[in-house]
């Protein structure tokens, strides 16, 4: 019966990797390294774990980018302290992996996560031989897991997040679910309510602890390693999803308008599925992508490279977190508080309700519930430098004092690791 029931599931996971090629394809390989790629993602690997590293090497997984963010610190201190050990880190998509590549050191193994069949997985866990894996956020996957539990090789879910779909979603698979749940040694949640959904879903409750958010650490780590920069004239709207883009760029239009001494950045949330430059082009707003950057005198700049949105946050007088003016979910509001900047939010925050809420609390950010009120803010922000200096401080001050959890996280890690 079991055989059968992940023979069936093999089918199906194949099934869904095929029909979601054509709209996903380009996030999960390069153009450029399409076979290296897909190699990597069938446990073909161009670099083998060495013979002192076997059995003792860290296998994190970041599915993108901003679970690769938040385990920044966390991979650092983890390298640090385990000199002894490989880390590898695993991610999904093209971009992830290329930030990876570019800001993280030679000695940590940067790979694809393996594709979830059965004989691609016990082949990617015999060459990469871990003593422990770590999966940031709470993707499950059922072949790995139970792969891996059946190489004795710990699971760790850290920084766990359940949102309210997500949780809809894996109840209705809750008995299938449940097996692969009990694979996992320790869940480190993020909040109340998420241990409360992974308990719901069958975890054992012994096994699940609350550790708040890795995202304060990194927005801790960017402060720490970023100073901040005299703020510009600039507004950034940072990861605009489909369904702002329309309102936003009329926003800018008003903005270049009524403020000549005012710049924009525009950091579209998936460069592949931006409609951006077709809308300002017809509402007639000259623009610049940057990687024309220096091209033109353009006073909007729309963002055509993941990885670099740090550095429009550190000189930005404040910013826009989009995803949370239509129903995406909301983005991570917290960066921009490492430099001081204040952040302008939306009502859609589900996946960062508890941030959010600090982020209020401390009088660092607004929230709105349309265009309209966002445009306001936007003004009121312009126009009162000082209010809004002073909501950026505080918002420092909240991620100090949100901050500091790496250390207790790698304390329980500690148990797992193999020196």
């Amino acid at each position: 019966m079991k055989y059968i029931v992940w023979t069936a599931y093999d089918i199906l996971y194949a099934m869904a990797l095929f029909i979601s090629m054509p709209f996903f394809g380009n996030r999960f390989f390069g153009r450029d390294r399409m076979y290296h790629d897909f190699l990597e993602r069938i446990a073909v690997y161009n670099k083998d774990i060495s013979p002192e590293f076997q059995n003792k090497s860290i296998w994190i997984h970041a599915v993108s980018i901003g679970e690769l963010l938040a385990s920044f610190p966390l991979i650092k201190k983890l390298s640090d302290k385990f000199k002894g050990n490989q880390i590898i880190l695993s991610c999904v998509s093209r971009s992830a992996r290329t930030i990876a590549e570019e800001k993280l050191p030679q000695n940590i193994l940067k790979i694809f996560l393996p594709f979830d069949f059965s004989f691609v997985v016990d082949a990617s866990i015999r060459k990469l031989k871990p003593c422990l894996f770590v999966s940031i956020e709470a993707e499950i996957w059922p072949n790995l897991f139970r792969t891996l539990k059946k190489h004795n090789t710990p699971i760790i879910i850290l920084n766990g997040r359940i949102s309210e779909q997500s949780f809809r979603t894996y109840a209705f698979f809750k008995i299938f679910l449940r097996k692969i749940i009990d694979c996992v040694d320790c869940f480190i949640m993020r909040t109340q309510k998420d241990a409360e959904n992974i308990i719901k879903l069958g975890a054992d409750k012994t096994k699940v602890s609350i550790a708040g958010s890795m995202k304060f650490d990194y927005a801790y780590h960017l402060s720490q390693n970023y100073p901040c920069e005299q703020s510009e004239k600039t507004i950034v709207f940072g990861s605009i999803h489909r369904g702002e883009e329309e309102a936003i760029a009329e926003i800018i239009k008003g903005i270049i308008q009524k403020y000549s001494d005012i710049n924009v950045v525009i950091v579209p949330r998936a460069l592949d599925r931006t409609n951006i430059y077709q809308i300002l082009r017809q509402k007639k707003i000259h623009f610049e992508k940057f990687s024309n950057h220096g091209t033109s005198h353009s006073r909007v700049l729309v963002v055509d490279k993941y990885g670099v949105l740090t550095d429009f946050y550190r000189k930005c007088e404040f910013a826009f977190i989009g995803g949370s003016l239509v129903p995406a979910g909301g983005q991570n509001p917290i960066e921009p508080l490492a430099f001081k900047k204040p952040v302008i939010y939306g009502k859609f925050h589900e996946d960062f309700e508890d941030e959010w809420k600090k982020i209020l609390e401390a009088g660092a950010g607004f929230e709105v519930k349309s265009f309209e009120e966002l445009s306001e803010k936007i003004d009121f922000l312009i126009k009162n430098p000082q209010i809004s200096s002073s909501m950026g401080k505080s918002g420092y001050e909240m991620i100090l004092k949100n901050s500091g959890r790496i250390s207790d996280i790698i304390q329980v890690l500690e148990k797992y690791i193999v020196r």
